[in-house]
């Protein structure tokens, strides 16, 4: 058996290290090589169409001075050069020049290379997958830089404030039982119009169907979780398809605004009371000694399963707390019709009777911030509220969430096909 010595096996490993490394300075130089000839081709090939397509069809781009789209009106005029960076390098590009027979210059947007665009799509997606991987904006940026990519902080947040968000679309089923939840947190920077401080409300509704495998239906950014947001959020399901006039069930933690706003967009809507928020808010208004006791008593009779025992446990209640917690029965009297309206004949069929669906999605929506610097400006606060909300979604509806903000981004009308592996989630 030969033996090894300390230095002969460094140099062993430093050599093994220093051929992986050319190996992939060879890979990375190859697949820079290809994705210069794909865009330079699907450039090429763009153009060529264009000039040479039917004469009857109009051409893809219009003359900014005499406005003839025409396709016998345009001839080539040469070409300039155009650098992208790239995950994979720096590509050099020849882009076509065009002129039209008046004599003006034909500016080009190609469906995959927009002007004055620096770097090229994939590093545009690793950003956003990045974000969507609850990566910093101060890590990503050094996780470029290691690649060969130089981006600041700055343009990555400019690349956020810019995001286009892909369409929703109709709801993917039906539903008839929703839960309305609201959230705060803290919004850094300039404030938006009219918002008098920074702390903002996430207000959104969760499904409860199992035919519909899509968790937040909807949700909406505002100042304060009052009437309005929860009215937006209400036009907001109109808009994917959910029927004014149908048996909709909401199940709130008994704020008035959820009724007040949500009763707007859907009138005929029955509004139910979460038994754990009722539960939590008689405990909190009695004495700090019979806390536990009380609330115990209060859970024994929201968990009745039928009317006539809930109203004896109720009788019970009363007469065990009322002088010691006066407000903790009245607060249970506002609330015990709204909370115990399942238990009636002709009352609606819930299949929770908490709104722990929507605690759990915003505690989701928290966990996906608190990694990075939550929502730091009004302008990167959308993309970052639909990052999140996309994969919580991503997991039910099995489709990849990237590739729908890459759809959006290159302006596709509609959602792409559904994948079957949820691959960035």
């Amino acid at each position: 058996m030969s033996i090894v010595t300390q230095s002969e096996s460094g140099s062993s490993a430093r050599r093994k290290l220093e051929e992986i490394a050319a190996v992939l300075r060879a890979v990375r130089s190859v697949s820079c090589r290809c994705l210069e000839l794909t865009i330079q081709g699907l450039v090429n090939r763009w153009v060529t169409a264009g000039l040479a397509g039917d004469p009857g069809e109009p051409a893809p781009w219009r003359c900014p001075r005499c406005e003839t789209d025409k396709r016998s009106a345009f001839r080539r005029n040469g070409s300039y050069t155009r650098r992208l960076q790239s995950m994979a390098g720096l590509v050099v590009i020849q882009v076509p020049r065009l002129r039209c027979r008046c004599g003006a210059h034909i500016p080009l947007r190609f469906p995959v290379l927009e002007p004055r665009r620096r770097h090229w799509w994939d590093v545009w997606l690793t950003v956003i997958e990045g974000i969507g991987e609850r990566v910093s904006c101060w890590h990503l940026r050094d996780r470029l830089g290691r690649r060969g990519v130089h981006l600041s902080r700055s343009t990555i947040v400019r690349w956020l404030a810019r995001l286009h968000l892909p369409p929703l679309g109709p709801i993917p089923g039906t539903t008839d039982e929703i839960q309305a939840d609201g959230l705060y947190g803290h919004l850094w920077g300039p404030l938006p119009h009219r918002w008098r401080n920074h702390t903002y409300a996430l207000v959104i509704a969760a499904n409860r169907d199992p035919r519909c495998p899509e968790k937040v239906l909807g949700a909406v950014l505002a100042a304060e979780e009052d009437q309005e947001a929860y009215r937006s959020l209400g036009d907001l399901l109109l808009s994917r398809g959910l029927g004014p006039e149908g048996s909709l069930t909401v199940l709130g933690d008994g704020a008035p605004a959820i009724k007040a706003g949500l009763g707007l967009s859907f009138p005929k809507a029955q509004f139910l009371r979460c038994l754990w928020h009722l539960s939590r808010l008689v405990a909190d208004l009695s004495p700090p000694e019979a806390r536990l006791a009380l609330r115990r008593d209060c859970r024994r009779v929201l968990r009745a399963s039928t009317w006539d025992e809930a109203l004896a446990r109720y009788a019970a209640f009363r007469r065990d707390w009322l002088e010691r917690a006066p407000e903790s029965c009245r607060a249970l009297a506002e609330g015990f019709e709204d909370a115990m309206l399942p238990l009636l004949p002709d009352g609606p069929h819930v299949r929770q009777r908490t709104n722990g669906l929507a605690e759990r999605m915003a505690r989701e929506f928290r966990r996906f911030l608190r990694p990075r610097e939550a929502l730091r400006s009004a302008a990167t606060a959308p993309a970052l509220v639909a990052l999140a909300l996309a994969q919580v979604n991503a997991r039910h509806r099995r489709e990849d969430w990237l590739v729908a903000f890459l759809g959006a981004a290159v302006g596709l009308p509609q959602r792409l096909t559904q994948f079957r592996i949820p691959l960035h989630t």
